[in-house]
This record gives structure tokens, C-alpha cells and sequence, in this order.
């Protein structure tokens, strides 16, 4: 089997000028190589069509321009469109593009499956394969970008896309990868993308949260808390829970004052273990006072789970607590469900169909 060749957008746009220079061609050169690897989008070589054909085939031997090919797209009755692509090692991740009420939104995956094992997330049934490369994450917005070109959402027009990093895996334990790809977002010599457009999604495991804290420049910050008490974190999101709920909202509210933008907190409502009165008072006094908003985001069901979706009728009195604390909190509905379109879900069903197939040949 032939070795697999680097990816081409895993380059830094300031790394193409180099690139080039070491094959013996002028600056403007490797400009025009940036601009295809991270503003055009070319999954092809001769897409590149201001490059003399020979620097392609120069390039087209040292570096492969597309990792990702597309097994299946889902569209849900909301116009969430999902995708799942498998990966050059077999491997499979997955995209959506969720048609929000201003402009589309990109999820983005970090990782093949997660390390997390949190209780309400498909990705964590399979556990950790590898990270993502900071082109497979770019390599994402590509696919989502032509799908959108050849289908746009009606009364968008030609909005700019905004880019959340809440697909598979944990991003702040990739966050090397995570951190490399929105450089190359922003930068005006990749794709030019405001940072205001770009969030990151986090559990906020201990390292990698102290880490992005210090290192990320103005990107938006959801913090996923599982439940507003230390026992419930451990039991929801077990891993997440060796950074303390103190800790994570200082870290965070360090960050929202470093950046002047408020922090959100995501809170997924179980049936009968964090929706009732007093986890809503737990909430509250976590979130008042502080730079933060609450998003509340009835569980999404999984196949065989023991957790099951909060009733509707909690969700309002729960909403209405916070607010009456002086919380901001807005109701987020589950989008996509008629096509599992909640994190991991259709990589596992695929898994899940893979093996029935094989066991009964």
C-alpha cells in the first residue's frame, strides 16, 4: 500500500509562500496557493487553473488536496443537513450545516469519536480513534461551503457562515490541530473569517481549558456543564468533572473579561435528574452576576440510553427561574432528530449497520 501524502491544507497560509519559494517560484506564487487552499476551497489540482500545470503536478505528487469524500447526506424537515465523510484511514467524521434564523452555521468536528464519555453523547459510545488534522477540520467547511452553493438557504442570500466547533470530540484535547485551523480561518491570507464568527465548545477539561484561556484570541466560548452540581457533572460528564464547577466558571469568566464577550453555558435537560426547581436555582446562582448566557438544550434521545429527553412542560418553569434571577437563558430546540443529527449519531449507526452486515455474511 502506498504511504499516504501529507494534506495540502494542513499548510498555514503563511506557510505557502515558502513552500513555493523552495520549488524555485516567485512570492505571488505561493499567495495564489493560499487563496485555493483556504478561500477557494479546490479539492482538485486542476482546479488551480492560475497555477502553471507543471507546479501542479509538482504539487499533486508531494501533497494529496482532498481527505475527506462524502458517504451520506441527510436532510432534516427543519433544512438541517447533515453529513458524514469517511477519512484516507477508513475513518469516518461528521459535518452539519444548521440553516439558523440569520445566517447558516458550520459544525465542525475535531476528533474521530471522543475521550469525554459523556452520558448524552453518541460519539463517546466508541471512545477516542485519533485527532483531527487542522486540514480535515478545514476540509469541513469546503464540503459544507459547495453544499450550500448548490442548495442555499432560502432568505439567506450570500450571508457569511459562522463556524462552531461542537461536532465530534472534545476540541480543546486537539486543541494544537483546533488552534491551527481557526489561524488559518482568520488570517487575511487564508480565509479572512472574523473571530466573532468562530465558536469553540468545550466540556473544559482541566488542561486544555487552562490552555485555550490563554491562548485563544476573541473566538465566541460555550461551556457544556452537564448539570449545576458537582454530583451531577460526575454523573452526566464524568471526565469534564475533574475540573471543578468554581474553577471552570472562573476560567471562563477570565476569559469572557479578556475578550468582552459573554460566555455562554450549555445545559442539556435529562428527565428527572437536572430539570427540575432546584437544579434551576443551582443554575441561577452559578449564572447571575457573571458574564455569562444559558442555552437550554432538551436531550437529544439515543438508542439504548437509560437518559431520556426532559418533558416539555419543565422546560419553561426551568427557563423562568433563571430569568427571574437576571439570567439570560434561551430555549434551544434539538435540530434534526429525524436524522440523527445530534453528535456521533449517524457515524454510530453506520458502525452499528457495518457490523449486523458483516455478521450475516
Amino acid at each position: 500500500m502506498d504511504a499516504v501524502k501529507p494534506l495540502a491544507r494542513d499548510l498555514p497560509p503563511a506557510a505557502c509562500p515558502e513552500l513555493l519559494a523552495s520549488l524555485g517560484q516567485p512570492p505571488y506564487r505561493g499567495r495564489q496557493l493560499a487563496r485555493w487552499l483556504h478561500r477557494r476551497g479546490a479539492l482538485d489540482w486542476d482546479e488551480l487553473t492560475d497555477l502553471p500545470a507543471s507546479l501542479r503536478a509538482e504539487l499533486a505528487a508531494r501533497y494529496d488536496l482532498q481527505g475527506l469524500h462524502r458517504e451520506e447526506r441527510l436532510v432534516s424537515r427543519d433544512g438541517t443537513r447533515k453529513h458524514l465523510f469517511s477519512l484516507r484511514d477508513g475513518a469516518a467524521v461528521e459535518s452539519v450545516l444548521i440553516p439558523m434564523e440569520r445566517h447558516p452555521t458550520f459544525c465542525l468536528s475535531s476528533q474521530v469519536g471522543c475521550a469525554l464519555a459523556c452520558r448524552f453523547c453518541a460519539t463517546a459510545r466508541g471512545g477516542k480513534q485519533r485527532d483531527l488534522s487542522c486540514g480535515e477540520i478545514l476540509e469541513q467547511i469546503v464540503h459544507l461551503q459547495r453544499d450550500l452553493a448548490a442548495e442555499p438557504v432560502p432568505g439567506h442570500g450570500a450571508r457569511q457562515f459562522n463556524v462552531v466547533f461542537m461536532g465530534m470530540g472534545e476540541p480543546l484535547d486537539n486543541w494544537l490541530q483546533v488552534r491551527a485551523a481557526i489561524g488559518a480561518l482568520t488570517s487575511p491570507q487564508g480565509a479572512g473569517i472574523s473571530a466573532r464568527r468562530i465558536t469553540v465548545s468545550t466540556a473544559g477539561p482541566p488542561a486544555g481549558f487552562e490552555r485555550f484561556v490563554a491562548e485563544a484570541a476573541g473566538v465566541g466560548l460555550t461551556l457544556s456543564l452537564g448539570g449545576a452540581s458537582e454530583a451531577q457533572r460526575r454523573r452526566l460528564t464524568p471526565v469534564a468533572a475533574r475540573t471543578s464547577l468554581p474553577r471552570l466558571l472562573q476560567l471562563a469568566g477570565r476569559y469572557a473579561r479578556r475578550t468582552r464577550r459573554r460566555v455562554t453555558l450549555a445545559y442539556v435537560l435529562v428527565s428527572g435528574l437536572n430539570d427540575g426547581p432546584a437544579e434551576a436555582r443551582q443554575l441561577a446562582r452559578l449564572a447571575a452576576g457573571g458574564p455569562f448566557k444559558v442555552n437550554l438544550i432538551p436531550l437529544n434521545p439515543l438508542d439504548g440510553a437509560d437518559l431520556q429527553p426532559s418533558p416539555a412542560e419543565r422546560h419553561l418553569p426551568f427557563q423562568q427561574i433563571l430569568r427571574e434571577a437576571g439570567v439570560q437563558a434561551t430555549l434551544r430546540a434539538s435540530g434534526g432528530q429525524d436524522i440523527a443529527a445530534a453528535c456521533g449519531q449517524l457515524r454510530q449507526r453506520h458502525r452499528t449497520d457495518g457490523s449486523r452486515a458483516r455478521s450475516r455474511s
